[in-house]
């Protein structure tokens, strides 16, 4: 590291409160006024930013828990503006202004709205399905600037991310970084790291890797490389670090080299259930209770790893999340339409076979997961997520009816307009799901 190029900002990694009232302390110390030490450490940040050729690759983590991994951006800074792409949006580049405040310690802020860089902090949502955001950030104080690294601390959720100086031109960055990810499957996979052998866990839903031997584990976030991948701390097992591994998405394997020097092949496979995301697009047969079924559509919203179920009903449509770690959509309770006061829910029930009798829930953690059957092509198995919150668990679709806020009042199931609507031209809940069939 260049140490006369630092910009360092100590005293800014503390809390903003603490920052203030420590500046306010010592002004009699230094002999410049506080205003001017920031603005001389914006200054100095903001030509770092423009400095660099080809701009930045920004590893971006959303929500304060973490809860998606890690994201990657690309950003270029000119005096004004800034010009962002996203591996979710290959190929579309948005600019849009940018600033550098004093805002309780040296800030770089995305403060006016570009698509792009505000996808994670931008609550979507309509057609009944409700809102909501990924707490994501477009504020972050400025710990260190230089021109091999930036780290900033994102202002809403707290979590440190950093900016690495972009080799080559963004789109083709982006493209590569996308390819990655797009063919990353691998759930778990085994090799010797020096003399450990490692096991090695992988979920792809929230991009965390951990590493597993004897008694040990260790794990952490990541973010998509152009390569493979990059943790957002390193991880250490055996002689050394790991940073960072690349993908061989033909052999499905992970390869890397520890600090130490120490050279290692991690490989595994993909289980006969696994689908792709693609594998969901396009027109099914949703079968249920032995004699009856609905016709639907699933249509890609990739950026939201999800599907939009189109044909359940004229009136809404159902959405599913793709659940990438599993190879599996998922189906749970939810908001779908309302109906003058009342609330319409498509809720899961648990319905006993023998009886007929059973139990609901709008618990938006009860569902159902469509899995591959291996030995059918084109079917999908229908079958609970493992919800345990009912006396029997999820087999049922159920269009039902509250008033007032969700669980406040309910209501009763829903008049016949609301329910799915099968091929027979008869609106039924989809009781004792069986399958779906892929469609020609």
């Amino acid at each position: 590291m260049k140490f006369n190029k630092i910009i360092s900002v100590a005293l800014v990694a503390l809390s903003s409160s603490l920052f203030q009232s420590c500046l306010k302390d010592q002004e009699d110390i230094f002999d410049e006024p506080t205003s001017l030490r920031v603005q001389a450490v914006l200054d100095d940040t903001k030509k770092t930013l423009m400095d660099a050729p080809n701009g930045w690759v920004f590893e971006y983590y959303p929500d304060r828990n973490i809860s998606y991994g890690g994201y990657v951006y690309t950003v270029k800074f000119d005096e004004k503006e800034v010009t962002v792409g996203c591996e979710l949006a290959p190929g579309e580049f948005e600019s849009s202004l940018y600033k550098l405040t004093g805002d309780n310690g040296p800030t770089l802020s995305f403060d006016t709205y570009n698509s792009i860089m505000h996808f994670f902090a931008t609550p979507w949502g309509g057609g009944g399905f409700g809102y909501q955001a990924y707490d994501g950030d477009f504020e972050f104080a400025i710990v260190e600037a230089t021109p091999e690294l930036v780290t900033l601390r994102g202002k809403r959720t707290g979590n440190i991310m950093y900016m690495r100086p972009l080799e080559g031109e963004a789109e083709q960055y982006i493209e590569a970084v996308a390819g990655i990810s797009d063919n990353m499957f691998l759930t778990s996979a085994e090799g010797n790291v020096g003399t450990a052998d490692v096991t090695v866990e992988i979920d792809l839903d929230t991009r965390y890797m951990e590493f597993s031997w004897g008694e040990n584990s260790v794990g952490n976030y990541f973010v998509p490389t152009a390569t493979g991948i990059r943790f957002l701390e390193p991880i250490f097992v055996g002689d050394g670090e790991i940073n960072t591994l690349d993908y061989d998405p033909e052999n499905m394997s992970y390869t890397g080299i520890t600090s130490g020097g120490t050279s290692f092949t991690l490989i595994g496979s993909i289980p006969p259930t696994y689908s792709k995301f693609e594998e969901f697009i396009g027109n099914f047969t949703i079968n249920f209770n032995k004699k009856y079924s609905v016709n639907v559509t699933l249509e890609p919203d990739k950026a939201n790893n999800r599907f939009i179920v189109k044909g359940i009903n004229k009136n809404y449509d159902v959405i599913a999340t793709y659940k990438k770690a599993a190879g599996v959509i998922e189906i749970c309770s939810q908001q779908v339409a309302t109906d003058g006061n009342q609330l319409i829910w498509f809720c899961m029930w648990g319905l006993n076979p023998s009886t007929g009798s059973g139990s609901i829930t709008w618990d938006t953690t009860a569902g159902m997961q469509f899995v591959k059957d291996p030995d059918k092509e084109g079917t999908f198995n229908i079958v609970s997520n493992g919800y345990e919150g009912l006396s029997w668990p999820p087999n049922t679709f159920c269009a039902y009816y509250f008033t007032g806020s969700v669980g406040a009042t309910p209501r009763g199931q829903a008049v016949s307009k609301w329910r799915p609507l099968c091929t027979d031209n008869y609106y039924r809940q989809m009781t004792y799901l069986e399958t779906m069939v892929k469609r020609n």
